[in-house]
């Protein structure tokens, strides 16, 4: 099973847009190493399913 897949690949399997996870980004609640990383040479930043996951989990409220 993956765990890492390109920006692309992952809006594809989530349905969100890549400027609302682009957004994430920028506002800081997606942190580079953990959440997301560009590996060398290669353009595409790749996100790390199990941290957006916990992410997705604990951030906010789960009434």
């Amino acid at each position: 099973m993956l765990t890492t897949v390109p920006i692309s690949q992952y809006c594809l399997i989530s349905g969100e847009s890549i400027k609302a996870v682009e957004r994430r980004i920028e506002r800081g609640y997606w942190v580079k190493g953990s959440h997301y990383f560009t590996p060398a040479n290669v353009r595409e930043r790749w996100v790390d399913l199990v941290a957006i996951s916990d992410w997705a989990r604990n951030s906010g409220s789960n009434s």
